[in-house]
């Protein structure tokens, strides 16, 4: 075996919501490509240190590419767990990886979940397809998803995906936690408003259920914004699992690594 794949992520901190979403979805490549080492690594220094606390050791991505060249991988392919082409995938993912390209005979990365909008591969209509066979609505409700967004580089991504749901006629509105970055609360609010909703679905746009979503989005402070909808008037039912917690959205990634990977 001279090939590896590694799956990047940001990191995920909390047992059960690793072992659902990225430990699964880790052990169906390891399934689908039954040739190939199966590697994990995470971006997060936060998270690693947090997990080597617990006595659990997941390497950056330079530490597992450094372990993966000394023991001989020859063919190296890299699927970032991550939604966007936004300043993580590009600094903790592209750049670190450019520091090994010529340690392997191949190294290959591969894309976002949320990356290509054209014929024969549209990422945003694959997506929200899977969002909504995840996410069930009841009558008269909208479903209000919440990614992270970025306090530096604003992604448009999200606008993106946005404008997709709105072509679809999907009752769906898309905001970030980020404060300094949108669509931000007021704009889904007003989105919310103007449509005359009353009852709303509350769900993460994120892969793994964490600190943001128990806290930022559905926790009982004041400044959540389980709490802001309720202080608005709406009736709010809360979905707090990851997106990778779910086999449709895993097999989004599984796609991408078969494609990387045939790509060869």
């Amino acid at each position: 075996m001279d090939a590896a794949l590694v799956l990047v992520s940001f990191g995920v901190a909390g047992r059960e919501a690793r072992a659902l979403g990225l430990e699964k979805l880790a052990m169906e490549m390891g399934e689908a490509l039954p040739d190939m080492e199966i590697r994990q690594a995470y971006t997060s220094v936060f998270i690693r240190k947090k997990l080597l606390k617990d006595g659990i050791i997941i390497p950056s991505l330079a530490e597992c590419l450094a372990g993966i060249r000394q023991e001989g991988f020859q063919k190296v392919f890299l699927q970032p767990t991550h939604f966007t082409p936004g300043e993580e995938y590009n600094h903790k993912v592209i750049e670190a990886a450019e520091e090994f390209r010529g340690s392997f005979e191949l190294l290959k990365i591969g894309e976002p979940l949320f990356y290509q909008e054209k014929p024969g591969q549209d990422d945003f209509a694959s997506g929200l397809a899977a969002v909504f066979s995840a996410y069930h609505l009841e009558d008269g409700e909208d479903l209000v998803l919440l990614g992270h967004g970025s306090p530096h580089q604003h992604n448009s991504v999200y606008e993106k995906l946005q404008e997709r749901a709105d072509r679809q006629d999907f009752p769906v509105h898309i905001g970030v936690l980020e404060e300094s970055d949108t669509p931000n609360f007021d704009m889904v609010l007003a989105r919310l408003q103007k449509k005359g909703t009353k009852k709303v679905l509350l769900a993460p746009l994120l892969l793994s259920g964490g600190l943001h979503v128990h806290e930022d989005m559905a926790g009982e402070g004041e400044g959540s914004w389980l709490s802001r909808l309720k202080a608005a008037g709406f009736e709010v039912r809360t979905e707090l699992r990851g997106l990778a917690e779910y086999p449709v959205f895993r097999r989004l990634y599984l796609a991408k690594a078969l494609k990387l990977v045939g790509s060869e």
